[in-house]
């Protein structure tokens, strides 16, 4: 309604209100955080107060293509308006961007819609091919894939599976999408078991934590966190409402030690 972005820092309490282009009152907008500094000794984690910038993105009502802009702590200032060629299926949800490379990337409603990529360098926004299978709302997320090329990682369509996809381009600039790995989920140590005829209980992928390379599921009312590399999984708590969330990650240098 105010036409503006918050960008907040849950440590510090620092605020900053930023009102968004009118060229993107026109649909659903998404946005995300970049830390800026340019120093070679800076270290992320602690960037309170660092420059930074913010990616929007927005996809449209009618058959417009998405648009993106950055902005600029720095200059305060929005960049150039940067339009896909193509249009894409709308989305509401609150899928969260992942940072692959020097791009991020948004999934659409469905793994089958493809994705939104938004290549920092060369200031391009794309609608890229997923790949085929899925079409369970919330049920995939965009993660790196081990050779730092783009992946995804969704359910399958029983729910007992979590397929790990890797999109792959060859010499002649055509993108395929491989499977490179497939993790049953009553493999997962510490995962709640599921009963013999129950309906599925693997409901949604809620987030995922580019740190520590760990996808957040929603299981029966309960949510885990699974580390995909060492398949580690803890619950982190109860819930029965399904919502998206954030993973934050700060720290602080330490001070002088008193003797």
């Amino acid at each position: 309604m105010r036409a503006e972005v918050l960008v907040c820092d849950p440590i510090t309490g620092d605020r900053r209100h930023v009102p968004i282009p009118p060229e993107f009152m026109i649909g659903y907008v998404k946005g995300t955080v970049l830390c800026a500094a340019q120093n070679k000794g800076h270290v992320h984690g602690a960037c309170h107060s660092t420059p930074l910038k913010v990616v929007l993105l927005v996809t449209c009502h009618n058959d417009s293509p998405p648009l993106a802009s950055v902005y600029s702590s720095e200059s305060d200032t929005w960049g150039d308006i940067i339009s896909a060629k193509a249009p894409c299926p709308i989305y509401s949800g609150g899928y969260l961007s992942t940072l692959v490379g020097n791009a991020f990337y948004w999934p659409l409603m469905h793994a089958n819609d493809g994705i939104l990529e938004f290549d920092l360098d060369r200031q391009s926004l794309d609608v890229l091919e997923g790949p085929p299978g899925t079409d369970i709302p919330l049920g995939h997320q965009i993660i790196p894939a081990k050779d730092g090329t783009v992946g995804i990682a969704m359910l399958s369509r029983r729910y007992h599976d979590i397929q790990m996809w890797q999109r792959k381009v060859n010499s002649n600039g055509v993108a395929t999408w491989v499977m490179w790995k497939t993790i049953g989920t009553h493999n997962i140590p510490e995962l709640r078991p599921r009963i013999e005829g129950e309906e599925p209980w693997v409901k949604f992928i809620l987030g995922y934590d580019e740190d520590t390379d760990g996808i957040i599921l929603y299981v029966k009312h309960d949510v885990y966190m699974v580390q995909l590399k060492s398949m580690q999984c803890r619950r982190l708590f109860g819930s029965w409402n399904v919502t998206h969330y954030h993973c934050f990650k700060s720290f602080y240098a330490p001070g002088p030690s008193w003797q």
